[in-house]
């Protein structure tokens, strides 16, 4: 189980989703190789493994634009929860 998240947490996996909006090929690592994209985020291994169950509908769903020709990240309201 994910204990609540810190400041600190919230604002690398705010950059994490920034960077997937941004960067395609981190963005295909992060879907099909999660643990590899990861590795080097300072997240805990629980809050890894989080972030690893992302799959495209999801990130959607946080306004991150899929498609690889568009890149961006809207605000849809949404808050992050894990």
């Amino acid at each position: 189980m994910v204990t609540a998240l810190t400041t600190h947490t919230k604002a690398v996996v705010e950059a994490i989703l920034i960077r997937a909006a941004k960067d395609m090929t981190f963005r295909e690592e992060l879907l099909h190789n999660p643990q590899e994209a990861l590795k080097d985020s300072g997240l805990k291994p629980e809050e890894i493994e989080v972030m690893a169950g992302l799959k495209k509908v999801k990130l959607e769903e946080w306004g991150i634009d899929t498609r690889s020709h568009l890149m961006m990240v809207k605000d849809n309201g949404y808050k992050i929860r894990m």
